[in-house]
């Protein structure tokens, strides 16, 4: 990737418009796509207790709630405000969820995390800021976090960078701790295991 090829990273403004025409706009709740790749998400965690995890792209929660009964504690991170009102109704009664409204990667929480996981997030950034994010998620590996990363495969029209360009970029940077490759027609799924603690 060349940053020619790259447009601008997107904002919140675009989500906060599609999240005050639908509560659901990717259709989470009701997808057999979406509800597949929940699945298929949960299985490549690390086979362990998980302690912290952090969930980037949260969204309106449907993931997050699922999440939950994985790890001890769930950081669910997103830069829409609506999105995380949303959520916080949805995981009112989830005593082990917080939601953090703010950006990635410049706005994200510090902590100890066991798995950062990046949810249909990494796409969404322009090329400078994705390799910021790259930046970030090496420390996090080089600390011990298990990264899983999830992208939508297909051509975007608004996104600045394609889900298989990302994934190939990060895939190529952590190669050492690259440990799944999971690749369906509609997304890619990638984890990395970072070095022992």
């Amino acid at each position: 990737m060349s940053a020619s090829e790259s447009s601008p990273r997107m904002g919140p403004e675009r989500f906060e418009r599609l999240y005050e025409a639908s509560t659901d706009p990717w259709r989470y709740l009701d997808s057999d796509y979406e509800h597949e790749k929940y699945t298929r998400t949960l299985r490549a965690l690390p086979n362990r207790p998980l302690g912290a995890v952090l969930e980037l792209g949260s969204s309106i929660g449907v993931f997050t709630e699922r999440l939950a009964t994985r790890c001890e504690q769930v950081v669910a991170m997103d830069f829409s405000t609506r999105a995380i009102r949303l959520a916080q109704t949805r995981l009112r009664e989830h005593e082990n969820v917080r939601l953090v409204l703010g950006s990635f990667p410049e706005e994200t929480p510090q902590g100890k995390w066991d798995v950062v996981l990046c949810s249909e997030v990494l796409y969404y950034l322009d090329e400078p800021t994705l390799r910021a994010a790259v930046v970030w998620l090496e420390g996090q590996l080089n600390a011990g976090a298990c990264v899983v990363a999830v992208s939508w495969r297909g051509p975007g029209r608004t996104e600045p960078l394609r889900g298989d360009d990302v994934h190939d970029l990060v895939a190529d940077q952590f190669a050492e701790w690259h440990v799944l490759d999971d690749r369906q027609p509609g997304y890619r799924l990638d984890r990395f295991d970072g070095n022992a603690r």
